[in-house]
């Protein structure tokens, strides 16, 4: 979608709220959308008086980034949320950041051919950051047509990881191959990563930095730099300085949350999970200490914070810390677009989205 000006009472509602104005506006929209989206199209100015009355084509040349929330859940399960899977596409080149569950079915309905998808970066190895990887290894291969081989790129262990995978899925592989379908296009080039420069390519560099998430290290974060952009996914963890360092100054920085109830908090029982996910406060001062043009959340973890009501209370606890800037609770499917402009959009609609059921299917953009 084209991104258009910001006006000032639009930037001063993200402030103040959390909330965008077409979010408070918008009746009988769901309010995890409604806490998510500043959308353009509610702030816009009105056009130009030049660009009335004309009916040519505007052709708008591609933001130097964009990225999907292609699932933004934890290990919990709900009915919005899947699990977590970031998706950045920059300068035509699309990198996917863990690949939780329905990561593939939610590539799909983003409008994105999971075949295309290959370039894949985990920020460590618990089982909700990459058990959608067997499908979209898989299912691809033998229901698109996928030829290209994945590309993936992880903390040490990740080689041993898909060594189990194929050994897991060796039916497959032995009886599923065939001259067409062949188990070549089933390999996969294995990069373990030590914190740097990870990927640079036509442009685009990809930088990991370790970060702190106890049970689940080594674990990285990663930012993503083109044409004088930038995007910074935190990973899971707690504060920690290597987020705000990387982050300082990046359009866009998405972090992960974890909150309880107040019953929850009391009890204890999930205390130690405070020891590897980031909560609210954490989380805002972050936000505070990096400044990015626009922060979001995602990899969202509540316990007895269930659904919308949950979602407003992990914003109200990050306002009450001092964060005051433009401030997104993400939903899958959402949309990012980074340029000299930031446009956050809703998910995309699946009406009219063709079946995907072989590799003669395109998918459009809606």
């Amino acid at each position: 979608m084209n991104s258009v000006p910001r006006s000032p009472e639009c930037d001063d509602v993200s402030r103040s709220t959390g909330l965008s104005r077409r979010g408070l506006l918008a009746a009988g929209a769901t309010a995890a959308a409604a806490l998510a989206l500043p959308a353009a199209t509610a702030c816009a100015r009105p056009p130009s008086p030049s660009a009335a009355g004309t009916d040519r084509a505007v052709t708008t040349p591609p933001p130097a980034m964009s990225v999907h929330l292609i699932g933004t859940g934890g290990p919990e399960m709900s009915t919005g949320r899947q699990g977590m899977s970031t998706l950045v596409d920059a300068g035509g080149q699309r990198l996917l950041f863990d690949v939780g569950r329905g990561a593939t079915q939610n590539l799909y309905e983003s409008r994105i051919n999971p075949k295309d998808v290959t370039q894949i970066f985990l920020t460590h190895l618990h089982n909700d950051h990459y058990e959608g990887l067997p499908t979209l290894w898989l299912n691809p291969w033998f229901l698109l047509g996928r030829t290209e081989n994945l590309q993936l790129w992880g903390p040490h262990g990740t080689a041993d990881m898909v060594a189990g995978m194929r050994m897991m899925y060796a039916h497959d592989l032995d009886h599923r191959a065939n001259d067409t379908l062949r188990v070549q296009y089933l390999d996969i080039d294995v990069t373990q990563i030590e914190p740097g420069v990870v990927y640079e390519r036509a442009g685009v560099v990809v930088t990991a930095f370790p970060v702190e998430h106890r049970d689940g290290n080594p674990a990285f974060g990663y930012r993503v730099d083109h044409a004088g952009r930038s995007v910074l996914l935190s990973g899971d963890t707690i504060y920690h300085e290597n987020v705000v360092e990387h982050g300082r100054g990046v359009d866009v920085l998405i972090h992960n949350v974890l909150a309880f109830s107040d019953e929850l908090t009391a009890s204890g029982r999930w205390e130690f999970l405070e020891e590897k996910l980031a909560t609210p406060e954490q989380a805002a001062a972050v936000f505070l200490e990096a400044n990015p043009r626009v922060a979001v959340y995602s990899h969202i973890a509540k316990k007895g914070l269930h659904g919308e009501a949950g979602d407003r209370r992990i914003l109200e606890r990050t306002r009450a810390a001092g964060y005051d800037g433009e401030l997104h609770m993400g939903v899958d499917r959402m949309t990012i677009e980074v340029d000299d402009r930031i446009t956050v959009a809703p998910p995309a609609s699946t009406h009219g989205l063709p079946e995907l059921d072989s590799g003669d299917v395109e998918l459009d953009h809606g």
